[in-house]
């Protein structure tokens, strides 16, 4: 049961670093990578990256 709910969370976490990703070139492409909107996606990635590599370590 454990296992199974580390897994959901994993594939969630996965997921959503996916979406950010895809959300982030996006904005890229249309306002530029120095827009504010694009470097706060950005962040938010980093964000999701990170917390991925703590569950990694866990």
């Amino acid at each position: 049961m454990l296992q199974e709910s580390v897994q959901l969370n994993r594939e969630s976490l996965i997921l959503s670093i996916v979406q950010k990703r895809d959300e982030m070139i996006s904005l890229a492409s249309l306002n530029g990578m120095l827009n504010s909107k694009t470097i706060k996606c950005s962040q938010e990635l980093d964000q999701l990256l990170n917390a991925f590599n703590k569950f990694q370590i866990n």
